[in-house]
């Protein structure tokens, strides 16, 4: 079944943007609640900000772990040296961006989805469950990544310089962070903060109300996502998302806003980043910045990959993407769309593509993905972790059988798989994997190495400082659920395929064809190495994998 490319989205006007914050004011005026407010557009670029009077400027970071171990319990601004910083405004910009990151013509997500699934069991709460199918997101778009960004944005104090495209706080999952379609076109999202708890619903089940969700679907009225497209009609392994548990609020004209320093004034969507591109007869958009591809910077001893080889990888997974069934999209049957990364040895970005329509937060992801399969293939991978001070978790891991020395060729799925809280994933009261931390101790704000090893990078820029790369690993971390290979020619390790944007097996399989031709030998996969019995994963494929 063939289905049309999907339409342009329509961009924000300084006007729609000046009405979506007056929304939320009133709204937030009714419910008592003063706020701070941000709107952003479907690349991250902060097109309106505003800091009603008495706003509350400090978070307070929880997420039900142990307070004191990674994020948990941390209070934002740090006193000192960043007491002037408006925290809550980050948390706001964090909430927008994410709603418009995870949305696009075929999918409407929230921050309530986001929380939904990225959690130890999925569903939430429901016990010897896998663990969510994104299990670990919430560490990307961060600020101190070395993909997304471009020029910074210069924002009003008491607000940090960012780059545009990331999120001061990463992927949230705090409700509060709605999309804005118009003309039921894809066009931004709007954040709310004000209550001072920076948090994910850990039970989604009892179906509650904040105030900071009434205040963003207020603001919604007249650019609300298409109810065909909304999380709560989409469904993976026959669980249903949830989108809001705000069905409607009073109608009433948007209140009149004074800007003042504290915030951004209102603007026009700026130009896209993203430029029409057609890569092997498949319609996508790139970034001039990563395509056309180029050689491999750091070869391994022997050729790496020449930028020919770049092109014809990103071509076998975009063809792949273009007839694999979408596993998060309406409608029903619509192909999956999703950004493509090809690194080499040293992590290097050799080429991004990206099917048409396929969502923004993919395109750092899907970098993280492929740089997370090729560090921990390569034999230099104990040893880098241990300079990064993470040698608790390559002890761990060595005590397992597990030795990162580049005889094992790991995919994300298999290195994510020794990064759950439970180990085999989702079997209760046993054992977390050695990449994690205890249950005891975790939260998606405390998951292990993956935070660990962006945490100093977090503190950094938390305290006011700056810093280009997140982790010295990795220039913008690694991530923790499926969607890359590594790429070998013969036994050489030279590279690594990351892909994000649908459900992790649409993500594996369009992998795993975008790697044709520079796979690893089967004997050195790791499907082929046993931890306490259990066989680690390589890459897994949907069912009915394709539309035809």
């Amino acid at each position: 079944m063939a289905f049309a490319a999907p339409a342009e989205p329509q961009t924000l006007t300084a006007a729609d943007v000046t009405r979506v914050i007056g929304q939320a004011v009133t709204e937030a005026q009714r419910v008592g609640l003063p706020v701070n407010i941000a709107v952003l557009d479907r690349e991250g670029n902060v097109l309106g900000t505003h800091v009603m009077a008495g706003a509350d400027q400090s978070i307070t970071i929880e997420g039900g772990g142990k307070v004191g171990e990674g994020l948990e319990g941390l209070t934002l601004p740090l006193k000192p040296p960043a007491p002037q910083l408006n925290a809550a405004m980050l948390a706001a910009l964090s909430k927008g961006g994410t709603a418009a990151f995870f949305s696009t013509q075929g999918n409407a997500f929230t921050t309530r989805t986001a929380g939904f699934i990225i959690q130890p069991h999925f569903p939430p709460l429901i016990r010897n469950t896998s663990s969510g199918p994104l299990f670990g997101v919430q560490f990307s778009q961060l600020p101190c990544g070395d993909v997304i960004p471009s020029p910074g944005l210069t924002l009003p104090p008491p607000l940090p310089p960012l780059p545009m495209g990331t999120l001061p706080l990463g992927l949230s999952a705090d409700p509060g962070g709605l999309p804005l379609y118009k003309n039921g076109h894809a066009a931004g999202g709007v954040g709310v903060e004000g209550n001072g708890r920076y948090t994910v619903d850990l039970n989604p089940t009892d179906l509650d109300v904040t105030n900071e969700e009434l205040i963003a679907v207020a603001a919604t009225r007249g650019y609300e996502a298409p109810a065909f497209i909304r999380g709560d009609q989409i469904l993976v392994n026959g669980i249903r998302f949830p989108f809001s548990n705000v069905d409607q609020t009073p109608v009433v004209p948007p209140a009149a806003v004074t800007f003042g320093p504290q915030d951004v004034a209102p603007m026009d969507t700026p130009p896209s980043r993203f430029v029409p591109a057609t890569l092997g007869g498949v319609q996508g958009t790139v970034d001039p910045r990563y395509f056309p591809p180029r050689d491999s910077i750091d070869p391994p001893p022997g050729p790496g990959l020449t930028a020919t080889q770049v092109q014809r990888l990103l071509t076998q997974g975009a063809r792949q993407a273009n007839r694999t069934r979408a596993g998060i999209r309406r409608p029903l049957g619509d192909v999956a769309r999703v950004n493509i990364t090809i690194v080499d040895r040293a992590g290097n970005v050799l080429g991004i593509f990206r099917t048409q329509d396929a969502p923004t937060f993919g395109f750092d992801v899907s970098a993280q993905k492929a740089r997370t399969a090729v560090f921990f293939s390569s034999k230099e991978a104990g040893t880098e972790l241990r300079g990064a001070m993470q040698g608790a978790f390559v002890d761990a891991a060595r005590r397992e059988g597990v030795e990162l020395n580049g005889r094992v060729a790991f995919s994300d799925r298999a290195q994510g798989f020794l990064s759950r809280p439970f180990f085999p994933d989702g079997i209760d009261g046993t054992f977390h994997g050695p990449f994690s931390v205890p249950i005891g101790d975790f939260s998606i704000f405390n998951d292990g190495l993956q935070l660990d090893l962006v945490l100093p990078a977090l503190k950094a820029l938390f305290s006011g400082g700056t810093t280009s790369n997140c982790s010295p690993i990795s220039g913008n971390g690694i991530q923790i659920f499926p969607g890359s290979v590594p790429l070998y020619r013969g036994l050489t390790l030279i590279g690594g395929a990351g892909v994000s944007g649908d459900g992790v097996d649409q993500d594996d399989i369009i992998s795993f064809a975008a790697s044709r031709g520079f796979r690893p030998p089967v004997n050195v996969r790791s499907d082929r190495v046993k931890v306490r019995g259990v066989r680690l994963p390589f890459v897994k494929f949907p069912r009915r994998p394709t539309t035809r």
